[in-house]
């Protein structure tokens, strides 16, 4: 028996449906203090609605799956969600959460983020105490929402259709929504970019001070900044041009290096090797990975649980790529197929067992696969008993 799990062994846990169709953006994680509890997720469709999905104790300890719809005021009923994010504000148990809509029909129009709070009551989410902090009215179509800690303070970061990523923090006395100057803080996003940013991605070492910011534009291009935080100005810069739009980036760690996934459209995915050392400098292509129709999404875990990475890419060719590193190259290690296109991957323990699941949200809805808990307890067992034979 090898000293990892069997790739691509998988059993199907649940499908949350959702009403209509979300985007690569609508998929995220419910903030949690307990690095080792429960994960509680939030997925968006289309059409408004905003949904809890989590798993339950039942009878017998079976788990129960559950979904409820969120009920946000002050959220319309033409609005169309474009992206959520949602975190927890230092030192304070209550979670935020952002989405960004725009306003579509015959009498009213535009475009909004709105911010929530959710007041926490043990590990359980209060529904009676979802309320609304406020609205924020845009003048540019939104596209990614995400956010950021910076000087202690959750910064909430969102692009638009002008070509620029914006700055919004919400006053603790006033619960107004303000726009930040980017140059204040981030002076990574102080110009217009060449097009839309699809996505933006973040990696904080506090141990040195620094954030490592990539940004990806519709037009193929794509920007690392490494930003000393201390002294608030961009230490390096460097770009590249994919061809086709960035869909989606990832830094990892490995082998005591920092690394950089990026996905676009069209083209193979492409991993730049040792980002602090090298920049956009060094990098090698993930073979294979274009041949499935447009890549959607990434994620970069553990997922044979021998501590190496392995990078999945989710794509709307209903396929799901998983790469290995061998040799200093990436090669394809094994694929899975999915019943419908693949928008939004994650991997994080949604069952509460301590062993954490492939999360996957498609064109239908939330798709959970579970790993084979019997190989997981053999592997575990396996290693407890040399762990013992060591000591002695």
């Amino acid at each position: 028996m090898d000293d990892s799990i069997t790739p691509n062994k998988f059993h199907d846990c649940h499908i949350f449906s959702l009403s209509s169709q979300g985007s690569i953006y609508t998929l995220c994680r419910l903030p949690n203090p307990n690095p080792y509890g429960r994960i509680r997720l939030l997925a968006a469709s289309l059409r408004r609605p905003v949904f809890l999905l989590e798993f339950n104790h039942g009878y017998k300890e079976s788990l129960v799956p559950y979904s409820r719809e969120l009920s946000f005021t002050y959220l319309p009923g033409n609005a169309e969600i474009v992206s959520i994010t949602s975190f927890s504000k230092p030192g304070s148990s209550n979670t935020v959460i952002g989405v960004a809509y725009i306003k579509v029909g015959n009498t009213e129009t535009g475009q909004c983020l709105n911010i929530f709070t959710v007041k926490e009551s043990g590990s359980d989410l209060n529904a009676d105490g979802l309320a609304f902090s406020c609205s924020f009215e845009i003048n540019f179509i939104p596209y990614h929402l995400t956010h950021c800690l910076c000087s202690n303070e959750v910064t909430i970061v969102l692009s638009g259709s002008d070509n620029r990523v914006h700055l919004f923090t919400e006053d603790s006395n006033t619960h107004i929504a303000q726009e930040k100057i980017a140059s204040d803080e981030f002076p990574e996003f102080g110009n217009e970019f060449p097009s839309v940013v699809l996505w933006i991605e973040f990696h904080i070492l506090k141990e040195k001070s620094l954030r490592l910011t990539a940004v990806g534009c519709e037009c193929g291009g794509f920007f690392l900044y490494v930003v000393d935080t201390e002294s608030n100005s961009i230490k390096s810069y460097a770009n590249v041009n994919h061809g086709t739009s960035v869909t989606s980036s990832k830094f990892f760690d490995s082998s005591d290096s920092i690394h950089l996934l990026v996905t676009s459209s069209l083209l193979p995915a492409t991993v730049y090797r040792n980002v602090l050392e090298n920049q956009l400098n060094d990098s090698v292509i993930l073979v294979g990975s274009d041949k499935h129709d447009v890549l959607t999404c990434s994620i970069v875990c553990d997922i044979h649980m021998d501590q190496q990475p392995t990078i999945l890419l989710g794509t709307y060719g209903q396929e799901l790529l998983a790469y290995r590193p061998e040799n200093l190259e990436w090669s394809l290690a094994w694929q899975r197929s999915f019943s419908h296109p693949i928008l939004a991957l994650d991997y994080c323990d949604v069952t509460g067992d301590g062993v954490r699941e492939l999360v996957a949200l498609t064109t239908r809805g939330v798709q959970i696969l579970q790993h084979d808990l019997e190989e997981v307890v053999a592997l575990f067992l396996k290693r407890h008993c040399l762990s013992n034979l060591q000591k002695e």
